[in-house]
C-alpha cells in the first residue's frame, strides 16, 4: 500500500468511525485551542455592541454574513420582504385561519412560494402547521412543562457540555447565561425525556437552536418532536444508537448521484472517497452544523413541506455546482473543498439546481425497496 492509499484508508476509517457525538471537532491540544465557546465569550467582550445581521448572527463572522448591506440594497431587501409578507397573509391569513383552504385549493402556489422561502416574519408559525406540531401542542397542554420538572435527567452533562459549542456567534447562544442557552437546554432535557431510546445527540441541538430562532421554547420542543418521529421525516433514526437511517439515506443518494451524474460519481470512487467521507454530516444536521443560515431556512421551509426528497435534491445540486472543480481534482483537493464547501455556497445557485434535478419518487421509492430488500438479506 502506497502512501496516498494509506492515507486514504486512514480518512475513510475515521470517517466511518464518527461518533453521534462528535460532530463539532474537538480542538487540538495546548494552550493555542480555543473552542467555539471561548470564541464566543471573546466576541462578546470585544463587540458588546457588535451589529448583527437579519438571522441574528454577529456580522464578523463571514460565513453567515457578508458585510454590511448598502443602504439602497438595503431598502430593497426590505421592501422585497414585506412585500412577499403581504402576499403570505392575504394567502393563508394573518393567523394562519386559510390555512387548510390554502392547502387544498392552492396546492401549487403554495408548495412554489415555500421554494422561494417562508418570511421570516411567518416562519416560525407556517413551519408549526406544516409539520403538524401546532396540533400536537394543543392536544399535549403541559406534557413540556411536566417534562421540564423532572429532577434527574441521564444526558443533562452531555448536554449541558455541548450548548456552548451550538451557533455560538448568534445573539440568543453567546453566553451560558442566555435565554437561547437556557432554551436550548430545556428542549433538549426535556425531549431525551420523551424518547429515552433516541435521548441526546448532538446533532438534535443545531435542529433545535434552529427552532428557537423562530419560535418560543415549547413550541420549539413540539416542533422537534414532529421532525424526529413524523413519517415523513424520521429524523429519530438518524440519532438512535447505530444511527439506522444514515446507511439508508446514504445508499439512495449514491443511486440516484450514479444516475443523474454517473462521471463524477465514477470519478469521486475512483479517488477513494465514500459518500459517507462527505454526506454523513450533512445528514446528522440536516445542514444546519455549519451552512449559511438563509442556505437552512430555505432548505428547512422545503423538507417540512416535502420531505427527504428535498434533502435528496440539495445534497446532489452542491455536487451538482461542484461537478467542474471535483472532476478536475484529486482526493486531497476535494477533501479539502469539501470542508470549505459551506463558506462557498451561494443559496439561489444550489437551489435553483436542485429543484432542476429530474428526481421522481419512484426512483427514490425503489432504492429504498433495494436497500431493505439487501439488508434483510445480508
Amino acid at each position: 500500500m502506497g502512501p496516498e492509499d494509506a492515507e486514504r484508508s486512514a480518512v475513510r476509517d475515521k470517517s466511518d468511525a464518527a461518533d453521534r457525538e462528535t460532530l463539532a471537532p474537538s480542538p487540538p491540544d495546548g494552550e493555542e485551542a480555543k473552542t467555539e465557546e471561548t470564541e464566543a465569550k471573546v466576541l462578546a467582550v470585544a463587540f458588546p455592541m457588535a451589529p448583527i445581521d437579519r438571522y441574528g448572527f454577529l456580522v464578523t463572522d463571514k460565513r453567515f454574513n457578508g458585510g454590511h448591506t448598502a443602504p439602497n440594497a438595503y431598502k430593497h431587501a426590505v421592501w422585497l420582504e414585506n412585500r412577499r409578507t403581504q402576499k403570505w397573509v392575504k394567502m393563508i391569513g394573518k393567523q394562519l385561519e386559510d390555512w387548510e383552504v390554502c392547502q387544498l385549493r392552492h396546492a401549487a402556489t403554495l408548495k412554489k412560494r415555500i421554494r422561494k422561502g417562508i418570511p421570516e416574519a411567518l416562519r416560525g408559525r407556517v413551519w408549526s402547521h406544516l409539520a403538524g406540531s401546532s396540533q400536537m401542542l394543543l392536544n399535549n397542554p403541559g406534557a413540556y412543562h411536566q417534562l421540564l420538572q423532572t429532577v434527574r435527567v441521564p444526558c443533562e452533562e452531555t448536554i449541558a457540555r455541548d450548548i456552548g459549542r451550538t451557533f455560538p456567534r448568534h445573539s440568543l447562544f453567546r453566553d451560558r447565561s442566555s435565554l437561547g442557552q437556557c432554551a436550548l437546554m430545556n428542549v433538549l432535557k426535556a425531549y431525551s425525556l420523551h424518547d429515552p431510546e433516541v435521548g441526546y445527540c448532538q446533532g438534535m441541538g443545531f435542529l433545535s437552536a434552529m427552532l428557537l430562532c423562530y419560535m418560543p421554547e415549547q413550541q420549539a420542543f413540539w416542533l422537534l418532536v414532529a421532525c424526529l418521529n413524523h413519517k415523513r421525516y424520521g429524523l429519530a433514526d438518524l440519532y438512535r444508537p447505530r444511527m439506522p437511517k444514515v446507511p439508508e439515506v446514504t445508499f439512495v443518494l449514491q443511486g440516484l448521484f450514479k444516475q443523474i451524474m454517473p462521471q463524477l460519481s465514477a470519478h469521486l470512487e475512483n479517488e477513494g472517497l465514500h459518500p459517507t467521507m462527505y454526506l454523513t454530516q450533512w445528514f446528522l444536521t440536516l445542514f444546519t452544523y455549519n451552512f449559511p443560515f438563509e442556505f437552512v431556512t430555505r432548505v428547512w421551509d422545503a423538507f417540512l413541506h416535502e420531505g427527504w426528497k428535498v434533502i435528496y435534491r440539495v445534497a446532489l445540486a452542491l455536487l451538482k455546482v461542484s461537478q467542474k472543480t471535483l472532476l478536475s481534482s484529486k482526493f486531497e483537493t476535494i477533501m479539502e473543498y469539501f470542508r470549505d464547501l459551506p463558506n462557498k455556497v451561494d443559496t439561489d445557485e444550489v437551489l435553483t439546481a436542485a429543484y432542476r434535478l429530474p428526481i421522481k419518487r419512484s426512483q427514490i421509492s425503489h432504492l429504498l425497496e433495494e436497500y431493505h430488500n439487501s439488508s434483510a438479506a445480508s
